[in-house]
């Protein structure tokens, strides 16, 4: 009897319900760290590296929730093997220190994925308080009644025949003081209800139309979800309400995904519409702009298999490495893929129930691509890049296209300061990192919109203000012809954001340490993609250097919180202040232009 009221006491403290198969466990394996930082990319390897090396006598667990034993997620395993840097016109070095600048000088801008790895797994191989848990992810959480997290359900991952990512057998609960996501697709932050929006949701409604959908459709999706039809027609109804539009849905909308694959016969050399460029012994190319909007061929392809949800964009690709015959290339669009959602959930409490029309789970996606690399129209698009003519697709030992174990997610779910004003028309309101401030923000702490984010800033962040497509028909203006870059067209309030010396953003962002805070999870700290960043300051901030300064100053805030006895969500500025000093002292962290 005892033993069925604590199973009963762990199910009611859960967020979600804990009775289905992916639930809370009634038998696991207990662990305890003072530190859980969840997420294998570089945010969640910066964020347990800082943690344990500035608190050695503490315990740091890191949970890799995808099925490759590789540290680096997207920057390794998935593929994206260069660094997207940007340069400050005004001193020409780069704004960000820390992890970042390590790595970054340990592999160079263009490098071989293998040896990010390598470099990563020997940092934190150096360190006997951390922890890894490869190939897990979690099925529920379990909260306090003030909101704290206490423990994660973990399950062990796999891959089917086919290479989709499926649960294991093993599980494992994992209780913890402070907790950390650093995850691409905000999983933790989800599950335990910090308070997120989806998206551009966020977005002024006049720029939204094309998310909007009518009562009349809603009632179509119904009667298709009780005829079998349309994924995603399920969950319409749990969509947001668009202002001013009686009875209209809000559907969740994100920016393109893309998956990342690898080729053969690149010939690197001086060409019109693209520009290669070689560092440390390894090449990079990016370009195209013009073979994209104007060469037959290119759009060809997209006008036949755009509607389909694929599309060749202008591609940036590097060398895997020194020597090496391989690139990685970035080139393939993906629409309509909601990036929360896995295929190994549904049925089940984190699957997302407000999907957009057909949209795509992140595995039926993946696979979705690497079909579409196979369809010979593809390869034939492909070669009228430059230096591209004669490219071959690399094959693995079964054949199949050789990609990215994961897709390239650009864009999931943002926290919010205050959920009760969650929606549209709130990105230079409802978020600690707003629109306004990246956009404007000033040369130094005097001036610009960022001035107000000073007192309290824990790192730097910079790039262009790079949006990608969130639907196909994005990739053509009002005379039907392509263009590139989106970001002018689909927010013409920010004008001149065409990347190149002059565009705005000018000058690095402020970042506040609130970047990292939920209000309703006070133990909770978000270096990830669900960090409270507005959907079009995370245009700029999405890029894996400024993940790098989210995740250093996320383990550094923990190790602190610790040492303190108090929540990351209570901090003062004098809290914040000490912070920054151990990431500036220690760490070699910018934090001043």
């Amino acid at each position: 009897m005892l033993l069925f009221f604590i199973a009963l006491y762990f199910m009611l403290t859960l967020s979600g319900t804990g009775s289905r198969t992916e639930g809370w466990p009634l038998a696991a394996p207990v662990a305890r760290a003072d530190i859980v930082v969840y997420g294998g990319g570089l945010a969640g390897c910066a964020a347990a590296w800082k943690a344990a090396a500035t608190a050695p006598d503490r315990s740091v667990a890191l949970v890799v929730p995808y099925p490759e034993r590789q540290y680096g997620g997207l920057a390794t395993a998935g593929g994206q093997n260069f660094w997207d840097v940007r340069y400050w016109a005004r001193d020409g070095r780069l704004v960000q220190g820390g992890s970042f600048v390590h790595w970054f000088k340990a592999v160079g801008p263009f490098y071989r994925t293998a040896d990010l790895a390598v470099r990563i797994a020997a940092d934190l191989g150096r360190l006997p308080n951390l922890q890894t848990y490869w190939a897990m992810d979690i099925t529920a959480v379990r909260k306090d009644w003030r909101g704290r997290l206490q423990a994660l359900a973990l399950r062990g991952l796999q891959r089917d025949a086919a290479g989709t990512v499926i649960w294991g057998e093993e599980r494992q609960i994992l209780a913890a003081t402070i907790f950390v996501d650093a995850s691409e697709d905000g999983r933790l932050s989800r599950l335990s209800a910090a308070g997120v929006t989806v998206g551009r949701e966020d977005w002024p409604v006049e720029f939204l139309a094309a998310d909007l959908v009518s009562k009349e459709e809603v009632r179509r999706l119904k009667s298709l979800r009780l005829q079998g039809g349309t994924a995603g027609a399920r969950g319409i109804a749990a969509g947001r309400p668009g202002p001013g539009h009686d009875g209209d849905i809000l559907l969740p909308r994100q920016q393109a995904a893309t998956l990342m694959f690898k080729v053969r016969g690149v010939q690197p050399g001086r060409y019109r519409d693209m520009i290669f460029r070689q560092e440390r012994g390894a090449w990079g190319a990016y370009g195209g702009r013009e073979v994209y909007i104007n060469d037959p061929v290119v759009t060809g392809f997209n006008d036949r298999y755009g509607p389909a949800g694929f599309a060749l964009k202008p591609l940036n690709a590097a060398q895997d490495g020194p020597g090496s015959p391989e690139w990685w290339v970035n080139a393939l669009l993906i629409f309509n893929v909601d990036g929360r959602a896995n295929a190994r959930d549904r049925g089940h409490d984190p699957y997302p129930r407000d999907m957009a029309p057909g949209a795509l789970d992140t595995d039926t996606a993946w696979q979705k691509g690497r079909e579409m690399l196979d369809n010979p129209d593809f390869i034939r698009a492909l070669r009228r890049f430059d230096g591209f003519n004669e490219a071959e697709l690399v094959r693995d030992g079964q054949g199949r296209p050789l990609t990215g174990a994961m897709l390239y997610l650009r864009e999931t779910i943002h926290t919010v300061v205050d959920p009760r004003e969650a929606g549209p028309g709130t990105e230079d309101s409802n978020y600690a990192l707003t629109a306004a401030a990246t956009h404007g923000a000033g040369s130094g702490p005097a001036e610009g919109n960022d001035l107000g984010n000073y007192v309290n800033r824990i790192g730097l962040g910079f790039y262009w203000q790079d949006i990608n497509a969130y639907h196909f028909s994005d990739l053509k203006g009002s005379d039907g012809r392509y263009r590139w870059p989106v970001t002018s067209f689909l927010r013409p309030d920010y004008p001149r954001t065409t990347p190149g010396p002059d565009a705005w953003p000018q000058n690095p962002v402020y970042i506040p340490f609130n970047t990292l805070l939920s209000r309703p999870v006070p133990n909770l700290l978000i270096p990830g993609y669900a960090a409270s960043i507005s959907s079009l300051a995370w245009a700029e901030l999405r890029v894996l250097p400024n993940s790098c300064i989210l995740g250093d100053a996320a383990g550094v805030a923990a190790t602190y919180a610790l040492t303190k006895g108090r929540d990351p969500g209570t901090f003062t500025d004098a809290d914040v202040a000490a912070v920054r000093e151990i990431l500036v002292q220690h760490f070699g962290a910018r934090v001043d232009k």
